[in-house]
């Protein structure tokens, strides 16, 4: 694969084996390098930094980190369940797998139904639930065996044999053992007997296999059990008498009734167990039920708790009596290693762990992060659920590349572990690159970033020269704190939140002012992935379509926070599309300036101009990045079409070219190569990527000219459609503006809309005693003015109301003929000539004339 999809020479291969060469090569060697990617995109970026993290310099960074954190308690040892790769023999974190990142480990309680000798163990998230099971749910369809469990002859599926021996029970060797359905199990605690039912939906790979129905909560249970009533006969040949079958409601919760299973399972539709709606309607009615959920009173010792607290109680007591179990299940599957061994859950003994779980850690991170900018903001929420679930964190391993953790050589610090603050090293790494790593110690990182110790002290000892000392705690304190860390979406879970946990701990006076997050790149539908070799390789993409293209592209199809979708059609439109910008430019270079005064096109390209310069500059602001050029390359290159179709061989060259100043400096951040051309055949000197970010220029702002625009717009839109409906190109188009006494009623209207007096019983006597018009007449053109009005701005309405509009002569000025393609002639509703063979003119409307087509 490496030869064939990424060009490597068959003489490399050998050497691939070494990791530290592979990574070189891709990084720096090969034309597929992302070193070279960036540098043909265009970007600036001071590879003095840059850095691995298995550089002698950096393992001393980290080396400082993990004995700040194991002083400050947060190291604990201990016996946990992780995520394990039975080939690497290695516990393995979100970098280390090929998929199943998103995967949680999930504590069942697994509670012990018995059958004289037997054990049937049926796993649940929900152990307070028992009071309500009907029945055990086992799957005909699968093999089930019966194994001897810490001394217990457990009934599990064949799968959950070797699960339970890596999550540390003593377990024998399984026998086959047939499953008698309709035989009872005795339920812990409550000591009903309840019978075993068949049941398709049980995943014989999710935990034990065995499952515990509870309808009333539960909408699998719900609708199996409605299936199986639905074959009399064959609960008959079971020994089972559907009346014990029927619900027992044991939690009350605002906005459900007495089952909530049934009414979300009734409520969206569903008929069968294998309907996929189930997992949405099952997460509805836990989430409903663990917030706000109460046991109803009637339940034993329980009765009247939250549902969050009962549920830890009976488990807790469950265990205490020995009827109970713990077991460890993935949310989602499959989990894979990059070796692509399947991975499994492992209870691990010995092992080392960041300790998120500790109470004080966590409130210091909600505190970080309360006071951080997030993007997009609702990204919060995902944060705060990582920062609650958070615990044990298995931050050690004992193969691989990394630093070796200082309380205990034998560990190597994991990689996502070994990574949460590094950006504090890259203020100083050029400067470390310089020095022998031996003489890094505690010492001098805690001069750099804390400004403890004395330098020339420190120099002495150190052998670190005293000017080199004081360079790298400038380097830091002008560098920190960081603005924003941009990194992908998919990593909240992990090593986002673990970099607020590290940076409240570590710098809690230099802390992050805000995080970015990224989607994540697809390919023409399917998610792009290295390791599966299904991506599109940024150096490729620029050698075929150009690196502003790709960059226009990019930053154009979607928000960063947003999931980007390559698709070769659309890369190729977009490379296009600069060609296109690129020939207006040229056009606009090419015109000569005009001795005519500019006039009212020019006035609003200029105000539409500091429209685009506010828009832009905002959305930059926001990380909005999509917005950004939306309104700087695509709108406002409508804008520049729209005045040059305007004003036809009339454009006022040097106005243009006053845009074109600002419009490339605009654009400079995104198509900077194309920029740097145009900036050059403009004459300026210098980079424009170098030169001052556009202004607003509020003296150029003009709303009359932009609502006169609009109205010319609408009136070239209106007639345009009228012409295409009949068919026929007509000799003359007359348009008629409306007469006095309408516009002044008009203004009258919009002034009361604007002041929020909307009664039309009282602007009709308004305009009654201020017009001496007859009602019937005003009622029906007041009628017309509220409904065009709906489809003004509050700013275009107040602007109207102050100043009005000369409808009359925007139409003269405009050039109507040219734009429509036949003569126009304007005519006002009072002119004393006024040609109107057909009475049109009586129809005209404030911003609507009328129309006769000749």
């Amino acid at each position: 694969m490496l030869t064939k999809r990424y060009g490597v020479p068959p003489e490399l291969l050998p050497r691939m084996e070494d990791p530290k060469y592979f990574g070189t090569y891709f990084a720096e060697i090969s034309d597929l390098s992302y070193k070279k990617g960036m540098r043909w995109l265009g970007l600036s970026i001071d590879w003095r930094r840059d850095f691995t993290t298995v550089d002698p310099p950096y393992s001393r960074f980290v080396t400082w980190q993990y004995r700040k954190i194991l002083e400050a308690g947060l190291i604990v040892k201990g016996r946990h369940p992780v995520r394990w790769c039975p080939r690497d023999g290695n516990p393995v974190t979100d970098h280390d797998l090929l998929e199943g990142e998103e995967a949680e480990v999930l504590e069942f309680t697994l509670l012990k139904y018995r059958q004289g000798e037997r054990v049937f163990p049926a796993a649940t998230l929900r152990p307070e639930t028992l009071f309500g099971v009907t029945n055990l749910w086992l799957n005909p369809r699968v093999n089930y065996v019966e194994v001897e469990v810490e001394g217990e002859r457990w009934v599990v599926s064949e799968q959950a044999v070797p699960k339970l021996a890596e999550q540390g029970y003593r377990v024998g060797e399984p026998r086959p053992f047939r499953v008698e359905f309709g035989s009872e199990v005795e339920v812990p605690l409550t000591r009903k007997r309840v019978p075993i039912l068949p049941a398709d939906f049980v995943d014989p790979d999710n935990a034990t296999g065995v499952v515990g129905s509870v309808p009333a909560h539960a909408p699998y249970d719900h609708v199996a059990l409605e299936e199986l009533k639905r074959q009399p006969e064959r609960l008959r040949e079971l020994g089972v008498d559907p009346e014990g079958l029927r619900p027992l409601s044991l939690i009350e919760v605002e906005g459900y009734g007495e089952f909530p299973a049934v009414e979300e399972v009734e409520r969206m539709g569903i008929r069968g167990q294998l309907d996929p709606r189930l997992e949405e309607a099952t997460s509805r009615v836990y989430r409903a039920e663990f917030a706000k959920g109460r046991m109803r009173d009637w339940i034993p010792v329980y009765g009247g708790k939250a549902v969050s607290e009962a549920k830890n109680l009976v488990k807790q007591d469950l265990l205490s009596e020995g009827e109970a179990a713990l077991m460890y299940e993935f949310s989602l599957k499959p989990v894979r290693c990059r070796c692509g061994s399947p991975v499994v859950i492992k209870v691990v003994e010995d092992q080392w762990f960041l300790n998120y779980a500790d109470p004080g850690w966590k409130e210091k991170a909600r505190e970080v992060l309360a006071r951080m900018e997030l993007i997009p903001p609702e990204s919060r929420a995902q944060y705060e659920h990582t920062i609650e679930w958070l615990r044990e964190w298995p931050c050690t391993r004992k193969v691989g590349m990394g630093t070796r953790a200082p309380w205990d050589p034998n560990w190597i610090i994991e990689s996502l572990s070994d990574s949460t603050v590094y950006m504090a090293y890259y203020t100083i790494s050029h400067l470390l690159k310089q020095l022998d790593p031996e003489k890094l110690g505690d010492e001098v990182f805690d001069f750099v970033f804390y400004g403890r110790g004395d330098p020339e002290a420190l120099s002495r000892s150190s052998g670190i020269p005293v000017q080199t000392l004081r360079r790298m705690r400038e380097e830091f304190e002008y560098w920190y704190p960081l603005d924003y860390r941009m990194s992908a979406s998919e990593l909240i879970p992990n090593h986002l939140t673990f970099f607020i946990f590290h940076h409240a701990l570590l710098f809690p006076h230099r802390l992050p002012r805000g995080i970015v997050c990224f989607g994540i790149a697809v390919l023409e539908g399917q998610k792009m992935s290295s390791s599966k070799g299904n991506l599109v390789e940024v150096n490729r993409a620029v050698q075929e379509y150009g690196a502003d293209a790709v960059r226009l592209y990019l930053l154009s199809s979607s928000e960063p926070w947003q999931d980007f979708n390559w698709r070769r059609t659309e890369a190729e439109s977009m490379a296009r599309a600069l060609e296109r910008f690129f020939s207006l430019c040229e056009e606009i270079l090419s015109l000569p300036p005009s001795s005519l005064p500019p006039g009212l096109p020019e006035r609003w390209l200029l105000s539409r101009l500091q429209g685009r310069v506010e828009e832009t500059t905002r959305a930059m602001e926001r990380f909005e990045i999509r917005r950004a050029l939306q309104s700087s390359f695509f709108l406002l290159q409508q804008d520049v079409r729209r005045y040059l179709s305007w004003r036809g061989k009339e454009v006022r060259g040097e106005v243009l070219r006053k845009v074109l100043h600002v419009w490339i400096r605009l654009l400079s951040p995104f198509i900077p190569h194309l920029c740097e051309e145009i900036w050059r055949r403009m004459g300026e000197k210098g980079f424009v990527s170098l030169a001052p970010w556009p202004e607003v220029e509020e003296g150029l702002r003009d709303p009359e000219a932009e609502l006169a625009e609009e109205f010319l717009s609408s009136v070239v839109e209106d007639v345009s459609k009228i012409l295409k409906v009949i068919k026929v190109k007509p000799r003359v188009i007359h348009l008629y503006t409306s007469s006095a006494w309408k516009r002044e009623a008009h203004r009258e209207i919009l002034r009361k809309l604007s002041q929020g007096r909307t009664d039309r019983g009282e602007i009709l006597r308004q305009l009654e005693g201020m017009l001496g018009r007859p009602k019937a007449e005003l009622a029906p053109f007041l009628e017309r003015c509220l409904k065009e009005a709906r489809n003004l701005s509050a700013e275009r309405m107040a602007l109207l109301a102050e100043r009005g509009m000369d409808e009359k002569e925007i139409l003269r000025s405009s050039q109507l003929d040219r734009m429509l393609g036949v003569e126009v002639r304007i005519h006002g509703e009072d002119d004393p000539d006024l040609y109107d063979p057909q009475g049109r003119s009586r129809m005209a409307l404030p911003l609507r004339p009328a129309l006769y087509v000749e």
